[in-house]
């Protein structure tokens, strides 16, 4: 009796653990996540509570049939076995869904899950704002942890200012989830301390951050906000008054926040322009031509799709048949030639264009209701934040494929799919 009562102790904590660690370390986050499923998959076969996985709710059903449909195109794909084996890896984080909703509704430890993450990402906040400000040398920090594999600390996370461990995309969608769960959550217990962070994950993302998914998912949030959270004048007068304060804040002339703001606009511009001379070698390049070839491979295979991780091959096909060169950009902003290898890739950083072109209209449509059910199951403001952040980000990355802004993604919506999470 003790020793199961002492399990049950350690197994209410799984995943708040991988909560905690959503943007310190994709490793302990992945592997608390699967421990949670995989006592979830334990309870089911102790007390045959299988239904309850996948009967009682036509959303977990949508969940199993995406994940059954790239097994079947396993058998058509122009992919190689290892791309198949690898994208399966990928999706099948779609079906810890119903596993981790019937952990959260065992174990009843929403709240929980919810306050680990906010202690884990307000850490992050904090240390982000110290990078930022260089008030600390983290080159050497990242020397001195690589032993540990905290999250495949790379070259692009060092050099960009505001971010810690995880890549500014990631991290940007993660606090612009968080901005808004500290902001509901101050309404509710009327706390200060929930507005300030609130504020300052507001701040960091729209002044510090380069992730374009989160300008939008934030910007969505901050007008739901004023429409659905703030019921009186009083309080919308001081939320514009918030705003304006951010703004003057953040255009400062001579500051580090307006510099970074400025040099984002302009790398825009950039990318515009390299995109009309035919060099795709950019953010926003890449994503023209992986939606191009997206398009392109709905067109040819409309139906069934070419199967799962057929786009490294249907993009590789592509440059072939279209004879596309891609080009580098050095610092002197001299174009020449290269090899288009840095865009053959299974992630065309779209979901929408990921499943269209792996599994046709039939993965899509599924795709669309698994959405559209996430929507259709509103019963409140965190509901519909789990919604935005997943709609938004499946526009724009590939929101499986990746895992990090998978696992979080799994996790909100465990918690406020159907408004689980009472806060």
């Amino acid at each position: 009796m003790n020793t199961t009562t002492s399990i049950k102790k350690i197994n209410v904590y799984l995943l708040p653990i991988a909560a905690f660690f959503i943007l310190i370390s994709t490793a302990v986050t992945n592997l608390f996540l699967i421990l949670t499923v995989f006592t979830a998959f334990l309870i089911c076969i102790k007390n045959n509570n299988f239904d309850e996985i996948y009967k009682k709710d036509f959303f977990f059903k949508i969940c199993f049939l995406i994940f059954l449909l790239f097994v079947i195109s396993s058998f058509y794909t122009i992919a190689e076995p290892s791309e198949i084996l690898s994208t399966l890896k990928k999706y099948v984080k779609i079906i810890y869904i119903p596993f981790v909703f019937f952990y959260l509704k065992t174990y009843r430890n929403e709240k929980l899950v919810i306050n680990f993450f906010i202690y884990g990402t307000t850490l992050i906040l904090f240390l982000s704002y110290i990078k930022f400000l260089n008030t600390f040398f983290f080159e050497n920090f990242y020397e001195s942890v690589k032993f540990l594999n905290i999250s495949g600390i790379k070259q692009n996370i060092i050099v960009t200012k505001s971010t810690v461990f995880q890549n500014y995309i990631i991290q940007g969608i993660v606090f612009s989830f968080y901005s808004f769960l500290c902001f509901f959550m101050a309404t509710k217990k009327h706390s200060l301390l929930l507005y300030f962070l609130s504020f300052l994950a507001f701040f960091n993302v729209i002044f510090m951050n380069d992730s374009r998914t989160a300008y939008i998912i934030i910007f969505i949030l901050f007008i739901f906000s004023f429409f659905k959270i703030i019921n009186t004048t009083k309080i919308r007068i001081l939320f514009v008054s918030f705003l304006v304060l951010i703004s003057v804040l953040g255009f400062s002339s001579n500051s580090q926040i307006s510099n970074n703001f400025e040099y984002r606009i302009n790398m825009i511009n950039s990318n515009l322009e390299n995109i009309q001379e035919g060099n795709y070698n950019n953010s926003l390049g890449m994503r023209y031509m992986w939606f191009k070839i997206g398009l392109d491979n709905f067109m040819n295979e409309p139906i069934l799709g070419y199967g799962i991780g057929s786009f490294y091959k249907s993009t590789e096909d592509y440059f072939k048949n279209n004879n596309i060169i891609n080009f580098y950009t050095d610092k002197n902003n001299n174009s020449e030639p290269i090899s288009e290898n840095n865009l053959l890739t299974n992630n065309p950083h779209s979901e929408i264009i990921s499943i269209s072109s792996q599994l046709g209209i039939i993965g899509l449509l599924t795709f669309s209701i698994f959405l559209y059910l996430i929507l259709f199951n509103y019963a409140g403001p965190m509901s519909f934040a789990t919604f935005i952040i997943v709609f938004v980000s499946s526009l724009f990355n590939s929101v499986f494929y990746d895992n990090m802004i998978g696992l979080f993604i799994i996790i909100i919506i465990s918690l406020f799919y159907k408004n689980k999470a009472k806060i």
